[in-house]
């Protein structure tokens, strides 16, 4: 019985939710007048646990919506949609782990893993420098080290005079930290062979890291051999688009160098990815995804504090799947792990502004980083750091003005 927090933005988007999940429709005005209380959306309950949430919630003031047959047992199962103060859905987790059915006492620490306050954390990383979880957005700055990026203004290819160049640059308008990528993972990307990609990488962090000693350098790579290459090298961050599916090992590396690790969901590989957009319940299934390979990044050894999560925009998702992400990034924020957003003139943004060329997606790039910016997403993983570091700093401003 998997929970993921979720806030519904509007009431379209609850008259969906209810119609999902089989509730009366004829309810909808009932729960539209609570829909700014918290909202936690559980899947897969037995019908007897969805019976007790729902009245255990109405004892207390909030409300659960399950399916119409649930109180006749005429169906199995149900989803669960929770509406609550963080007060009362903590009372309720109080009340369910003292209930050894149905495997409510894991339900129950669920529930409370998700309505806990999100609280500023520092990371100190190999390089010497602190990142500065949950004070302000962290820009991320993309650097590839191929000829066949989607974006061209991101190659820097295999010269390292001009990788070291366009970090100087970065880090001048505002980097926090740099993404160095050597094999593509566009839609339909092959692979590239390992000791290039090793090569690459390896000439690229020791370049960078001999002009900017205390930056913090990411490595975007699905291959435990160029991530423990790097990590020699003075990297200090894994970034695996494949959250460990490729090589369970990358965790290990991370984990001998102290390194944190980016674990991003996707499905497949680059070649077949956009063939893999079928999902039931997207929000979920990327949530129980994440927490899945987070756990198992935590068994080979990467303590908790050090993984970031990332939801895959772009990786197996279609174009409105890729807008339902970034609408619910405090989906992902409540797993308790900082969470990245890499969005940059990707194809969702051509989609909604109708830039067929990489080149034309600035604007609506733009606004994705202030979108995710107000939702309080950790990092922003970006071609262009001037112009995203502003918008960062203007939304910031906004959200932050005081009441006078």
């Amino acid at each position: 019985m998997p929970a993921h927090l979720i806030r519904f933005g509007d009431k379209w988007e609850l008259t969906q939710a209810i119609e999902k999940v089989g509730c009366d429709i004829n309810s909808l005005p009932y729960f539209e007048n609570r829909r700014e209380m918290l909202q936690l959306y559980v899947t897969d309950v037995p019908a007897p646990a969805a019976s007790i949430i729902k009245q255990e919630m109405l004892s207390r003031g909030g409300d659960a919506a399950v399916h119409a047959q649930v109180i006749t047992c005429g169906v199995k199962k149900s989803d669960v949609i929770l509406f609550g103060t963080a007060k009362q859905l903590g009372h309720l987790a109080e009340k369910l782990a003292r209930m050894p059915w149905w495997g409510l006492g894991r339900l129950a620490d669920e529930i409370r893993g998700l309505i806990a306050p999100s609280l500023p954390e520092t990371r100190r990383l190999p390089c010497g420098t602190e990142l500065p979880f949950g004070e302000r957005m962290l820009l991320m700055g993309i650097i590839n080290l191929t000829d066949d990026s989607f974006f061209a203004g991101s190659r820097s290819g295999a010269e390292t005079t001009e990788t070291v160049k366009r970090a100087l640059r970065m880090a001048e308008e505002g980097a926090d930290i740099l993404d160095l990528g050597a094999e593509s993972t566009r839609p339909g990307a092959g692979r590239v062979p390992e000791e290039q990609e090793i090569s690459r990488m390896e000439a690229a962090v020791r370049a960078i890291r001999n002009e900017l000693p205390h930056m913090p350098l990411s490595i975007d790579t699905t291959r435990s051999s160029v991530a423990r290459a790097a990590l020699a090298a003075g990297a200090d961050i894994i970034n695996d688009v494949s959250g460990l599916q490729f090589d369970e090992d990358i965790a290990r590396a991370a984990a001998e160098y102290g390194a944190m690790l980016v674990v991003m969901h996707m499905r497949g590989t680059p070649g077949d990815m956009q063939s893999m957009c079928g999902y039931d319940n997207l929000i979920a299934e990327v949530c129980s995804f994440i927490r899945e390979k987070a756990k198992r990044a935590e068994e080979l050894g990467v303590p908790k504090k050090n993984i970031i999560i990332d939801p895959g925009v772009g990786f197996a998702k279609d174009y409105n799947q890729n807008l339902l992400l970034m609408r619910h990034c405090e989906s992902f924020k409540a797993l308790g792990y900082p969470l990245l957003v890499g969005a940059s003139r990707k194809g969702v943004v051509g989609a909604a502004t109708q830039t067929k060329k990489a080149e034309e997606r600035l604007c609506g790039t733009l606004a994705l980083t202030s979108v995710c910016c107000w939702q309080r997403a950790d990092i922003i993983r970006v071609h262009d750091v001037k112009e995203n570091k502003e918008v960062i700093m203007m939304t910031e401003a906004v959200r932050g003005a005081k009441y006078v």
